[in-house]
């Protein structure tokens, strides 16, 4: 008897000890659209902006206009995060296949489809919520930077 008491006595102490969310995050999803049209794939990624504490970064794969990241992964409440895209596609003729890459993968190279303006020049910003769901919706275009 006296060890089913300590083990139930202990239970919430272990169980509060395997937290994989000790940040409190939040679980994010959305939609990102190019002209009107799911992006095809890419990716999205959220940083933490100047002088936050603490900093963080969370990404993840765009696919048929879709990201998620769950709470593990995701954001910090009420933090303001800036919003980076990559999408990019292969130059053609570029892949060469050769003895030594028989893919020609090594070979090829890409180019964004994406103007830099939803880059690293990105002026997007976010604020997650700890009010579920934080579901964001990013609008882009292939209009050329001014």
């Amino acid at each position: 008897m006296r060890y089913l008491i300590f083990t139930l006595l202990l239970l919430p102490i272990v169980a509060g000890c395997s937290n994989n969310n000790p940040q409190g995050r939040v679980a994010v999803r959305g939609e990102v659209t190019l002209d009107g049209k799911p992006l095809e794939q890419g990716s999205i990624l959220f940083s933490s902006v100047a002088g936050t504490t603490p900093m963080v970064a969370a990404g993840s794969l765009i696919k048929n206009g879709k990201f998620s990241l769950p709470a593990e992964k995701g954001l910090i409440p009420d933090q303001t995060y800036s919003v980076q895209f990559r999408s990019v596609e292969e130059i053609p003729g570029t892949r060469k296949k050769t003895t030594e890459d028989p893919t020609g993968l090594m070979g090829i190279q890409t180019r964004s489809i994406l103007p830099r303006r939803y880059g690293v020049e990105s002026k997007e910003t976010v604020t997650a919520t700890k009010k579920s769901p934080n579901v964001f919706q990013f609008e882009l275009t292939s209009e050329p930077d001014k």
